[in-house]
């Protein structure tokens, strides 16, 4: 059974999170505790799947209890909770957290979180390539530019200057940025020639996603990979993916989150591929291993569980997204529709779950889709990244 820890050291405060959680409480164990070193000790013998903390506690600070967790089990979903206004001085806490939210929370938001962490725990763990989560080698670390980045943004004194100059230490991912931004996927008036003129024209969010897609496939050499393996072709796929999502709703936030979610739905693909694994190679054999895989490095690496969820289903989008359209159901659509316009290799055999578009009222919108699918190739998309 899956299980939860909820460490805060406040009883009401304790109770009221134990009264949020129990009407969702169905196929999991909840423990809860006050002092964050009998958490530890807990842990130390009942393996845990995710965490729940307060920021603030008299006996140990959040941030070590979750350095105690991050030592221990690395592969435990880390939520923090604060009521810290003052980001400076969480900041190293929030970083250590792969969720964070503020207090008070809404109790549905906390609800979801906690079940979309233990959909994806569960998902990882039954997979037959588990292994990996057992040698942690194997899995890259979070990107350092993305972190550095990520902590950048966070501070409210940061600008347009800040975020540059952090981009700049890195003369590939530089290079790469300004690259993309002066590419047909977004179409500038004129010339681009600066990291800091890219930042100003795409804006900080979509310049972090940017940043994170092009430094994750700079991870891997394209020399240890099996042979038919082209990182090309998987970053031009990603690229594909990500933009034929964001043309699939007009709400910007949810834009972003779709544009990120296609960026790395298959970056399970690139990891099990150097760690030698000749299923990953064949653009068909595409079963759960490579979402999994993908899903739990993303966790491990913060990721926002939205987008999370969106690469451990995305091509079984009805079990995670029964009543709604979400980035699950965009990147599953967008997905088959890049296999479909693909010349370059692409898999034009995957299904599309239509009955799942019908149960969700979107189905209508599949030619329109698909023909955002095909002008985004004819105008260079797909070799954009």
């Amino acid at each position: 059974m899956s299980r939860l820890v909820v460490v805060d050291d406040e009883p009401l405060v304790l109770d009221a999170i134990r009264r949020q959680l129990r009407p969702g409480q169905q196929g999991w164990d909840a423990r809860f505790f006050r002092d964050p070193a009998e958490a530890l000790a807990f842990m130390d013998e009942h393996p845990t799947d995710v965490v729940l903390t307060d920021l603030n506690m008299a006996s140990m600070s959040g941030e070590a209890f979750l350095q105690g967790i991050q030592a221990r089990s690395p592969g435990t979903v880390r939520l923090l909770l604060t009521g810290d206004s003052r980001m400076r001085t969480s900041l190293p806490a929030v970083l250590l957290a792969h969720q964070s939210f503020s207090k008070p929370c809404d109790p549905l938001e906390l609800r979801h979180a906690i079940e979309r962490a233990l959909r994806t725990r569960r998902l990882f763990g039954a997979d037959r390539l588990g292994g990996l989560a057992g040698a942690p080698e194997t899995l890259p670390s979070v990107p350092q530019v993305y972190a550095e980045l990520t902590r950048t943004m966070n501070d409210p004194d940061a600008g347009l200057a800040d975020v540059a100059e952090v981009i700049e230490r890195d003369a590939a991912i530089s290079a790469k940025l300004v690259q993309l931004v002066n590419s047909s996927m977004f179409a500038v008036a004129q010339r681009v020639d600066s990291v800091r003129d890219a930042v100003s024209y795409l804006g900080m969010n979509l310049v972090r996603m940017l940043v994170l897609s092009a430094e994750v496939h700079q991870r891997f050499d394209a020399d240890s990979m099996p042979p038919g393996f082209s990182l090309h072709r998987e970053q031009a796929h990603a690229s594909l993916v990500a933009n034929i999502a964001r043309g699939m709703t007009e709400d910007r936030e949810l834009a972003d989150r779709f544009f990120l979610a296609g960026l790395l739905h298959d970056v399970g693909r690139l990891v099990l591929a150097a760690a030698g694994s000749e299923g990953a190679a064949r653009s068909s054999a595409e079963g759960p291993s490579h979402s999994a895989v993908g899903a739990f490095l993303l966790t491990l690496w913060g990721i926002p569980l939205s987008v999370v969820d969106a690469v451990a289903h995305h091509h079984e989008p009805a079990s995670a997204e029964p009543d709604r359209f979400g980035a699950v159901t965009a990147i599953h659509v967008a997905d088959v529709l890049a296999h479909e316009v693909q010349a370059d290799g692409g898999d034009a055999s995957r299904a599309l779950d239509e009955d799942h578009l019908r149960v969700l009222g979107v189905h209508e919108r599949l030619d329109d889709w698909r023909r955002l699918a095909a002008d985004l190739v004819g105008g260079g998309e797909a070799e954009a990244a």
